[in-house]
C-alpha cells in the first residue's frame, strides 16, 4: 500500500470517529435538551396550574364556610364577590391546565389525566348547584340550612381534592421519567465521547508510529542522514558504508555509490593505460622520424645503414602491431567504460526518480495532515459550541431549581399564614366557649348571647376544618416541590458530568491537533529532505556524464591514435621495401 494511500486511510478512520462523536453528542445533547422543555413545557405548567386550581377551591370552600356564619347583607355581598373572583381565576387556572394538557405529547399518562379531568368536570356540576343554594339559604337568613349543605358536601369535595391530588402525583411521575431519561441519555453520552474519544487518542498515537515506521522504511536512514549522504557524494566522497542495517532509498544510494566508485576508477586505470600507450606510440614515432632524416640526410652511407634500417623497421613494425592491439584494447575499455558510465547515469536517474516520488508522497501526506489538523480544529469547534449549550441547559436548569425554591418559600409563608389562622380559630373557639360558659351562668338573659356563643364556635371549627384542608393541599404542594428540586439537582448534576466530559473530549481533540501539526512538520521536513537529496542526485548524474564525456573523448583519441599506428605501420612496410631494394642495389 503506498503512502498516500496509508495516510488517506489512517487520518479518514480520524475523521470519521471525531464525526461519530460530535454527532452522539449533538444528538444525545437534543434529546436532553427535549426532555428538559418537556419538564418545562408540559409537566411544571400542568402540575402549577393544577395545584392552583387545588388552593383556589380550598379558598372557595373556606369563604363558603366563613359565609354560613354571616348575617349582615354587606358581608354577604362582599364574601359573594370574592367567590367570584376566586371562580374566575379558577377558570384561567383551568384553561392554563388545558393549555399545558394540549401541549403534552400523546402517552398514557396524559390519558390518564384527561380521564381524571374528566372525573373532575362531572363531579364539578353539583358543586356549582351547591354554591347557588348555599348562598341561596344565607341570603333568606336560612344559616343553618347553609351550614347543613355545606358539611354534606365535605365528603364529595375530599373525593374531588383526592382526583386533583391524582393528577398533581401523576405530573410530578412525569416530571421525574423525563428528568431520569435525560440522565440516562446524559449517561450514554459520557460513555460513547469517553469511548470514542479514547479510541481516536489511540488510533492517531498508532497513525504517528505506522507513518514514522514506514517512512523510515522507506528512507532506510533519517532525512537528515540522507541530505549529508547526499552531499558527500556531491563532494566526492564515496565512503559512505558505516556497517549499519541497509533498506530502501538508503540502500539503493549505497549500491549506486559503490558501483560509481567502480566505474570512476576503472575508468582512470583505463585512462592512465591508454595515456601510457599513447606516450609509447609518440616516442616510436619520433625515434622513426629521427630515423628518417638521418637516412635522408646521410644518404652516402645509406647502403651500410640498410641492413640496420630493415632491423629498425622491423622494431617498428612490430612494436607498431603491439601498440596497435594495446590502443585496441583500450578503445574497447574506454568504449565499455562509456557503457557502464551510461548505466551509472541511468541508475542515478532511477534514483532521482524515486527521491522525487518520495517528495511528492510527502507533499501529498503534508497537505492530508493540513486537511486532517482543519478538521480536527472543526471537531474542537463543535464540542466547544456542545459546551455552549450544556452551560445553557445547566443555566435553564438552575433558573428552574430557583423558581422551585421560591414556589416553597411561598409555599411555608402560607403555611406560617394558616398556623396564625389556626391559632386565631382555636383562640376564637375557647373565647366562644368561655361566652357560652358565662351566658350560662347568666341564665335567661344571656340565652341570646349563648346563642352567638355557639356560632361564632362554629364558624372557628368550620376555619379549623379549612385551615386543615389548605395545609394538607400546601403539604402536597411542598411535596411535589421537593421531589421537583431534587430531580432537577440530579440533572443539573448529570449535566456538569456530560459538561466535564465534553470538556476532556475538546482537550483530546487538541491533543489530536498537536499531533497532526507535529506529523505534518515531520514530513515537511522529509520532503525538504527528499528535494536536496534530489539536487545532489542532480549534481552527481552530471559528474557521470562529464565523466561519460571524457571516457568518449578518450576513445576517440583511442581510435585517432590507432588510426595513426596503421599509417605509421604502412610507412614501415614501405621503410622495409626500401632497404630490401637497397639491399638489391
Amino acid at each position: 500500500m503506498s503512502l498516500r494511500a496509508r495516510l488517506i486511510l489512517s487520518f479518514g478512520s480520524i475523521i470519521i470517529i471525531m464525526l461519530i462523536t460530535s454527532g452522539l453528542t449533538i444528538r444525545n445533547l437534543t434529546r436532553m435538551n427535549a426532555e428538559i422543555a418537556s419538564i418545562g413545557s408540559t409537566w411544571i405548567p400542568v402540575a402549577t396550574s393544577i395545584q392552583s386550581t387545588y388552593a383556589l377551591l380550598f379558598s372557595s370552600r373556606g369563604d363558603l364556610s366563613a359565609i354560613t356564619t354571616l348575617h349582615d347583607p354587606k358581608e354577604i355581598e362582599n364574601y359573594s364577590a370574592h367567590m367570584t373572583g376566586l371562580l374566575r381565576r379558577i377558570g384561567d387556572s383551568k384553561k392554563a391546565f388545558a393549555a399545558a394538557l394540549e401541549n403534552m405529547p400523546p402517552s398514557d399518562r396524559k390519558q390518564a389525566i384527561m380521564d381524571i379531568t374528566a372525573q373532575i368536570e362531572a363531579q364539578s356540576g353539583q358543586f356549582v348547584t351547591m354554591r347557588k343554594d348555599l348562598l341561596a339559604f344565607i341570603r333568606a337568613g336560612k344559616n343553618e340550612e347553609a351550614a347543613q349543605l355545606l358539611a354534606s358536601s365535605r365528603g364529595p369535595f375530599l373525593r374531588l381534592a383526592d382526583l386533583y391530588e391524582q393528577i398533581v402525583s401523576l405530573s410530578n411521575e412525569g416530571a421525574n421519567i423525563a428528568i431520569t431519561n435525560a440522565s440516562g441519555v446524559s449517561e450514554q453520552s459520557i460513555i460513547f465521547s469517553s469511548g470514542l474519544s479514547l479510541v481516536a487518542v489511540l488510533i492517531g498515537t498508532a497513525v504517528i508510529l505506522l507513518l514514522l515506521r514506514v517512512v523510515h522504511r522507506q528512507l532506510g536512514k533519517d532525512p537528515g542522514e540522507l541530505d549529508n549522504i547526499a552531499r558527500r557524494v556531491a563532494q566526492g566522497d564515496y565512503a559512505l558504508d558505516d556497517d549499519t542495517a541497509k533498506r530502501g532509498v538508503y540502500a539503493s544510494i549505497i549500491v549506486m555509490v559503490q558501483a560509481l566508485k567502480t566505474h570512476i576508477e576503472r575508468a582512470q586505470r583505463e585512462s592512465l593505460a591508454a595515456q601510457e600507450q599513447s606516450a609509447k606510440a609518440t616516442e616510436a614515432l619520433r625515434q622513426t622520424e629521427a630515423a628518417n632524416i638521418e637516412a635522408q640526410n646521410k644518404s652516402e652511407t645509406l647502403r651500410a645503414a640498410a641492413a640496420k634500417l630493415q632491423e629498425v623497421t622491423h622494431v617498428v613494425s612490430t612494436a607498431t602491431a603491439r601498440l596497435a592491439t594495446q590502443i585496441e584494447q583500450s578503445d574497447k575499455g574506454s568504449q565499455e567504460t562509456t557503457g557502464r558510465l551510461s548505466e551509472a547515469a541511468s541508475a542515478m536517474q532511477q534514483m532521482n526518480a524515486t527521491v522525487q516520488e518520495v517528495a511528492r508522497n510527502a507533499s501529498i501526506a503534508s497537505q492530508a495532515s493540513t486537511e486532517t489538523r482543519a478538521k480536527a480544529e472543526n471537531g474542537a469547534e463543535i464540542v466547544k459550541r456542545s459546551l455552549h449549550s450544556i452551560d445553557q441547559v445547566h443555566e435553564a436548569s438552575m433558573t428552574l431549581k430557583d423558581d422551585m425554591a421560591l414556589l416553597r418559600e411561598h409555599t411555608q409563608n402560607i403555611n406560617r399564614i394558616m398556623g396564625v389562622i389556626s391559632d386565631i380559630a382555636d383562640q376564637t373557639n375557647l373565647l366562644a366557649l368561655n361566652a357560652a360558659i358565662e351566658a350560662a351562668r347568666a341564665g335567661e338573659a344571656g340565652r341570646g348571647f349563648a346563642v352567638v356563643a355557639d356560632e361564632v364556635r362554629k364558624l372557628a371549627e368550620k376555619t379549623m376544618a379549612s385551615t386543615h384542608d389548605v395545609a394538607s393541599a400546601i403539604e402536597a404542594i411542598q411535596s411535589s416541590a421537593a421531589q421537583s428540586m431534587d430531580s432537577v439537582d440530579r440533572a443539573a448534576k448529570q449535566i456538569e458530568e456530560a459538561n466535564t466530559y465534553a470538556s476532556q473530549s475538546g482537550a483530546a481533540l487538541a491533543d489530536i491537533v498537536a499531533t497532526v501539526e507535529s506529523t505534518a512538520d515531520q514530513v515537511n521536513a522529509i520532503a525538504a529532505a527528499s528535494e536536496q537529496q534530489s539536487a545532489a542526485s542532480d549534481e552527481v548524474s552530471g559528474a557521470i556524464t562529464q565523466i561519460s564525456e571524457m571516457a568518449r573523448q578518450t576513445s576517440k583519441a583511442m581510435s585517432e591514435a590507432a588510426e595513426a599506428i596503421t599509417n605509421l605501420s604502412a610507412q614501415a612496410s614501405n621503410l622495409m621495401q626500401l632497404a630490401e631494394a637497397m639491399n638489391h642495389d
